[in-house]
């Protein structure tokens, strides 16, 4: 009964944790064509797709955690998954806020009764738009140390290793270093990259190497037949 009952505990662990993989792979995909502009327009579908981002990440760095417990239950390893777990929710907040502002100016503006209100708009908008500015720097604090954590565990850790480890903890802190440098304004604006897509690609690569860790997984698990 509880070699049965275990069974399908690991059966029902190994699909959660693949469905929770193809969603992170999806967001990931989403949240590098907003970044690098290939995927543009404010319809309700590309909306659903970039506000899912946050919610979708945080179950999926609460999954990694769990991967690296066993090797790296440390407060590092905790503190990492907080940062995250909270860097994500800020950036759900920022995109709501982002959003929000640009659609309802450009339908201001769209009603504008002359070129006197439309500069004006224009003032307030920049105004305005800062919020969403603040907002992201929030994020990007959090969001940054937290990866920085994470990849100094995932160093040490078999699975993942040093070039999963140097790749996350260099790509986090120049975008980190990018937009404290660049305050109050975005690095893209200050004649600097955005490094927000290379971390997405460090992302990336952990996936798919989750993908793979729980494919051999599912192998390792398999009955083997008797000739």
């Amino acid at each position: 009964m509880g070699t049965a009952r275990e069974k399908e505990h690991s059966i029902m662990r190994r699909n959660s944790l693949l469905i929770v993989s193809i969603l992170g792979l999806a967001v990931v995909l989403v949240y590098l064509g907003a970044a690098t502009g290939i995927l543009r327009g404010a319809d309700n579908l590309t909306l659903a797709l970039v506000f899912a981002i946050g919610p979708v990440a945080i179950v999926g760095v609460i999954s990694i955690s769990r991967r690296l417990a066993p090797q790296g239950g440390s407060l590092v390893l905790r503190a990492g998954t907080t940062f995250l777990t909270i860097g994500f929710a800020l950036f759900t907040l920022m995109l709501v806020v982002q959003q929000t502002i640009f659609i309802q100016f450009r339908q201001f503006r769209s009603e504008a009764a002359g070129q006197a209100v439309q500069d004006a708009l224009a003032l307030v908008f920049k105004g305005v738009n800062l919020v969403q500015l603040g907002a992201d720097v929030a994020f990007d604090i959090f969001y940054c140390l937290g990866m920085i954590l994470l990849a100094a565990v995932m160093y040490r850790h078999r699975d993942f290793g040093k070039v999963f480890g140097i790749f996350g903890i260099a790509s986090a802190a120049a975008l980190l270093a990018f937009n404290l440098y660049t305050f109050p304004y975005i690095p893209a604006d200050s004649g600097l990259v955005d490094l927000g897509p290379v971390t997405g690609l460090w992302w990336l690569a952990v996936i798919v190497q989750f993908f793979r860790l729980e494919r051999k997984a599912r192998s390792a698990a398999k009955p083997v037949r008797e000739p």
